[in-house]
């Protein structure tokens, strides 16, 4: 036996075994030598033993004894390595998610691609006479989920849930922390609809047994919902927040393609 070797799991398993085994045998001494004590008060018989035989009985027994300690000490270490390296990995794998989500976020395109390939988009379906959908995601984090690291990596999961329900033709915009913008070239409103099923079907299943957010997904498409790209604007403003509509603002710019 190798005392504090590093933890090696072929090796976990057969220490078990001997500390069974090593146990057992402390046990069996225990009891016999507790038997052996007690016989001769309810006998009239005493059971004597020579000097050499209770020697070799009592160095035995102070061995189990000491290889006993050595092995429960030896587990307790080989326990606190084990949770040490376990909690490790959790933090490298916590840290790993926090970056992907960190990476895909920042990955995505901002406000302000969102609004050129929105007026290009508008112009081409009004002169194709084709349809027209936007969708506006909202998450909310829960009460549970109190640390801006976990926030991230939720919002992470949930921009991977919904690129993974995209076509090819459409796009995914991440606005601001828990905001997201879904451009649906010559999508009807039904198809929207039925886009946004889905979309909420996968961000259930990001959000986890938990619900690390809860998400809200409106649906804006033309033209049965707006007539002009200036009331499009509008009603996707409404549903910004005012610090991220970037200068020139969105009202200007489609204001310009109404004109066009």
């Amino acid at each position: 036996m190798r005392v504090f070797d590093q933890v090696d799991p072929q090796r976990v398993e057969r220490r078990e075994l001997q500390l069974t085994m090593l146990s057992l045998s402390v046990n069996v001494i225990l009891a016999g030598g507790a038997a052996l004590l007690m016989y001769p008060t309810i006998s009239a018989h005493p059971v004597i033993f020579g000097a050499t035989t209770s020697r070799a009985m009592f160095v035995g027994f102070c061995a189990l004894c000491v290889l006993l300690v050595g092995y429960l000490f030896d587990r307790q270490i080989t326990v606190r390595r084990l949770r040490n390296e376990i909690a490790q990995q959790n933090l490298k794998y916590t840290q790993l998610r926090l970056q992907a989500g960190r990476d895909l976020l920042n990955s995505l395109a901002g406000l302000n691609h969102f609004q050129d390939r929105l007026v290009m988009e508008f112009k081409r379906e009004v002169q194709s006479g084709a349809a027209l959908s936007v969708l506006v995601v909202r998450l909310t984090s829960a009460d549970s989920v109190e640390d801006s690291n976990e926030v991230t990596v939720a919002y992470g999961d949930a921009a991977k849930a919904m690129m993974r329900k995209l076509r090819r033709e459409d796009s995914l915009y991440y606005f601001s922390p828990g905001s997201f913008g879904i451009l649906l070239p010559g999508a009807r409103v039904l198809d929207a609809r039925e886009f946004s099923a889905r979309i909420a079907e996968g961000l259930s299943d990001a959000a986890g047994v938990i619900g690390r957010f809860t998400s809200d997904i409106k649906t804006f498409n033309y033209p049965e919902h707006v007539e002009t790209a200036h009331e499009l604007e509008l009603a996707i403003r409404s549903l910004l927040p005012r610090n991220i509509i970037s200068e020139p603002s969105l009202a200007d710019t489609f204001a310009l393609a109404d004109r066009t």
